[in-house]
């Protein structure tokens, strides 16, 4: 992740939401859809392909935008079902 370390610090939901315009916009122009936002600060996204090439591009995109390392999922994986919108 470009200028992010992954050991750096993870974003807070009150950090990520600040960008919440910006992020969705990004997921957007990645295809991904549905960003909601966990209490934990992590972005959780739907993506329709295979891999997750699109999602570690979010995150870095998101990471820098925010300043801090921004985690994202996918919503097949049990931690995405308490997400609230973005």
């Amino acid at each position: 992740m470009p200028g992010i370390p992954v050991a750096d610090r993870q974003a807070t939901q009150e950090e990520v939401a600040r960008h919440r315009d910006a992020i969705r916009r990004l997921a957007h122009g990645l295809e991904l859809t549905g960003p909601r936002l966990r209490d934990d600060g992590a972005v959780v996204v739907h993506n329709p392909e295979r891999g997750y090439r699109k999602v570690f591009r979010l995150s870095a995109a998101a990471s820098d935008l925010v300043g801090r390392y921004v985690h994202v999922i996918t919503d097949d994986v049990p931690g995405a079902t308490d997400a609230k919108d973005l």
